[in-house]
């Protein structure tokens, strides 16, 4: 079974230092209080400090906008590839033209009993699903579309997930992509 999630149909959570926003588009497992993992978009108007997630491993990409620089030494822009690193940071965020931005956002609940892979999928449009494969998402910038071992296809609208916790093994997905925005998978296995 799918699940389609658009960023435009989420109600934003305002931050409580009031310089931005996030849309939730999965905390899974659902329905229970702590999550392994989270995938939102954010939309960040003014500088200042990430959250702190102690135990979160992160993953960031800007969407949309001039883009931020982190921690006073990484500048990330719309086409760079994916920033990972420890939630319990929280890093300084500034905006690099001063103009807001839109941004990709994938939390992951750090245990020894997952790993969790976010992988471009502009890169590598084809995965297969294995025996460990718990969780898996496509979220695309653009309209795109999925297909299931190349007879069932699932459209995806722009700015949108979708995903399953429910596929068999040896299942073979394959995205499709109709325009240059980012494109990503996310997996979560077992180990």
């Amino acid at each position: 079974m799918w699940t389609e999630v658009s960023v435009e149909r989420v109600p934003p959570s305002r931050w409580l230092n009031g310089g931005g926003q996030t849309r939730e588009l999965v905390a899974w497992p659902i329905g229970l209080p702590e999550w392994t993992l989270r995938v939102s978009i954010a939309d960040i108007a003014q500088d200042g400090p990430f959250s702190a997630f102690h135990g979160i491993r992160r993953w960031f990409a800007i969407l949309e906008g001039g883009g931020v620089r982190l921690a006073d030494s990484v500048n990330l822009t719309v086409g760079d590839p994916l920033y990972e690193f420890d939630g319990a940071l929280a890093p300084a965020c500034s905006l690099l033209d001063g103009q807001p931005v839109r941004d990709f956002n994938v939390m992951s609940r750090e245990n020894p009993e997952h790993t969790v892979k976010v992988i471009d999928a502009k890169s590598e449009p084809a995965w297969t699903a294995s025996l460990k494969t718990k969780w898996i998402g496509l979220f695309t910038v653009d309209q795109g579309a999925i297909v299931v071992n190349s007879t069932g296809t699932k459209e995806l609208g722009r700015m949108s997930l979708i995903w399953s916790d429910s596929l068999e093994p040896s299942t073979t997905l394959t995205a499709q992509f109709f325009g240059s925005g980012a494109a990503y998978w996310i997996i979560l296995e077992a180990n």
